[in-house]
């Protein structure tokens, strides 16, 4: 299996994030978007997430927010704009810490199963190159890949 994520820039505003995972897609769907779940996998391993709210329908909205050993708090909100069980999800985001909150950029995930494996790709489109670049160039694949070590090992329990 190919653990390693693939991130490419398929236009000026956006990225895209690829990974393999052994397992259907509906567990990956799942444990991307049941709370109990992501808690388990997302962010990065210096951070508490005391807060992991999904409101998972078109119209509802998400909170996570993961705090340092500091008490910097850093917070990912959105609202979800299209849900397609174990297809497809698709939702606005801002990040929020101290002194910086983005632009909203819309964020959809597809996931695509061919013999029991599942590729997750999630593209990012950002409103500017420059928002892209940023956010691209902020060392974001030393945040995602292991997360998404984490994630294929939570998917691995649920089968």
């Amino acid at each position: 299996m190919d653990r390693k994520l693939k991130i490419t820039t398929p236009s000026d505003l956006e990225f895209a994030m690829t990974r393999q995972f052994d397992a259907p897609r509906h567990l990956v769907f799942d444990a991307m978007t049941r709370p109990e779940l992501v808690v388990r996998w997302l962010g990065c391993a210096e951070l508490a997430m005391p807060v992991c709210e999904i409101d998972l329908r078109v119209g509802g909205a998400y909170r996570f927010v993961f705090r340092s050993s500091e008490g910097i708090e850093h917070v990912l909100s959105g609202t979800y704009r299209e849900v397609v069980r174990p297809e497809r999800v698709v939702f606005g985001e801002t990040f929020a810490m101290p002194g910086f909150t983005s632009d909203e950029y819309l964020v959809t995930s597809v996931f695509v199963e061919a013999d029991g494996k599942t590729t997750l790709t999630t593209t990012i489109k950002h409103p500017a190159r420059e928002a892209r670049d940023g956010h691209l160039n902020s060392g974001i694949e030393k945040g995602v890949e292991p997360a998404y070590d984490r994630l294929a090992d939570v998917v691995a329990t649920m089968g």
